[in-house]
């Protein structure tokens, strides 16, 4: 487990629902974030945190919480939680923790997990449930998918569904459709369209703003998407990706640029940045394109599950209603 090192950071994102409350659980009339569920995104955030070093074969579980709950939270608002490694000793290993919800500090303490070779929690006599993968089609020129992708990656991880990532080239994918340009629209909808991304971002607790150069050309950023996949490190230098784009205005057409979103995420530079020039990944992001045209896709973000074609970032309640429903089979 050589990759888990002290200062190992992850912050996710969470939308508590009316089911996540005090109420929910029989305090009558507490209308707020219950402290057991806070407590489950602080455990989910800090397994996210880890997932990625582990050996094969290993997980983790969570052992011990210590944790204050200072203040209420309220749900339909996002929850933001941050985990930091503040120590590794043998197989336990120790989180700081905070939890915000529109800046306010929510809970914090720490927690942790101890590394377990998943072999112990397997049961030989009931075969285990072959959940198929949720496919997610996305391209950094929109910030609907920044605005999604946090929540999705959750939805995927509380169904114990897989993501098969596909960064197409949406401007190309439009113009082969004849699809829908929504700058392109009248001026009414253009401003209603600037106001509800904005009401999202807020929800989000997202910083969202165009690039002065926008729209930067994003194919190298795409094909470095393939290879942050290939590496098993795709939500990581995806979602940093599309923060230095939305919320930093960033040049991601910059090769050197790319490279140091991809080493802050523990990607090599000089790899990534081969990616990024490579024809290789140039053909596996236009197969991607032509599998999304041929599959009915027709803007971003888009997510199939079992063929299934949920899109745009206010579709993900009905995915997750829909993975939920069908846990059996995915």
């Amino acid at each position: 487990m050589s990759g888990i090192e002290v200062g190992r950071r992850f912050a996710c994102e969470y939308l508590p629902t009316d089911a996540d409350t005090a109420a929910a659980i029989g305090n009558t009339g507490v209308e707020v974030v219950s402290t057991p569920a806070t407590i489950a995104f602080v455990e989910q955030t800090c397994h996210l945190n880890l997932k990625n070093a582990y050996d094969t074969g290993w997980g983790s579980v969570g052992t011990s919480v210590d944790v204050k709950h200072v203040a209420p939270a309220w749900p339909g608002i996002a929850m933001v939680c941050d985990s930091v490694v503040e120590s590794v000793a043998g197989r336990v290993i120790r989180f700081g923790v905070r939890v915000k919800q529109r800046d306010r500090v929510i809970m914090s303490g720490s927690h942790d997990r101890t590394l377990v070779d998943l072999t112990r929690f397997s049961t030989p006599m009931v075969p285990p449930v072959d959940r198929a993968p949720v496919e997610f089609f996305f391209d950094f020129h929109s910030p609907w998918c920044f605005l999604a992708i946090d929540r999705f990656v959750q939805i995927a991880a509380k169904h114990g569904c897989p993501i098969v990532w596909k960064p197409m080239h949406l401007a190309n994918l439009i113009d082969r459709i004849d699809g829908r340009k929504p700058l392109e629209a009248s001026g009414a909808f253009v401003r209603w369209f600037m106001r509800d991304m904005q009401d999202w971002a807020m929800q989000r607790n997202l910083v969202v703003r165009y690039h002065p150069d926008f729209p930067l050309r994003p194919s190298r950023a795409l094909r470095c998407s393939v290879y942050a996949a290939e590496q098993g490190n795709a939500h990581e230098f995806v979602r940093a990706t599309m923060h230095a784009y939305w919320s930093e205005s960033r040049d991601i057409s910059d090769l050197s640029t790319l490279g140091e979103i991809g080493a802050s995420v523990g990607l090599d530079a000089r790899e990534l940045a081969t990616a990024g020039m490579s024809s290789r990944y140039k053909e596996l992001v236009e197969q991607n394109t032509d599998d999304a045209i041929g599959r009915g896709v027709f803007g971003a973000p888009s997510f199939l599950a079992n063929d299934r074609l949920f899109w745009g970032n206010d579709r993900l309640e009905m995915l997750d209603h829909f993975l939920g429903s069908r846990i059996l089979h995915c």
